[in-house]
């Protein structure tokens, strides 16, 4: 099995006072977030070996931009997890309650990619 089948990533946003997770009958669920929001991308590893791993946002649109608050090159340890903070910024130009979809790739120093992670978001 090679490593992107072993190595997932998860977007957790809301980490700031503020934020609201909702969820609508029938819909998909999305996070409601102020003009400022703190989230981690989660690269979970299931290897036997560590990897280094480059997380970088996708282009979002719309007004939004996404802000590495650290280092977005890490090194997953076999079998763990770890985390990049980011912050997911709304300019004045942003509709209020449009869903947008930014995406976080990883992609492993032989060039690989893992598999996209997506948190549909709109502001509140």
């Amino acid at each position: 099995m090679d490593f992107n089948r072993r190595t997932t990533m998860a977007a957790r946003l809301g980490a700031v006072a503020g934020s609201k997770r909702r969820h609508r009958p029938g819909a998909r669920t999305h996070t409601r977030t102020r003009t400022r929001t703190r989230m981690t991308v989660d690269v979970y590893h299931f290897g036997d070996t560590a990897r280094r791993v480059t997380v970088a946002a996708r282009p979002v649109g719309g007004g939004w931009t996404v802000r590495a608050e650290q280092e977005t090159r890490i090194r997953v340890p076999t079998g763990g997890r770890l985390g990049v903070n980011s912050t997911l910024l709304a300019s004045s130009s942003v509709a209020r309650r449009t869903d947008r979809r930014p995406a976080f790739r990883a992609t492993l120093d032989d060039r690989s990619e893992v598999p996209a992670s997506v948190a549909p978001i709109h502001l509140g």
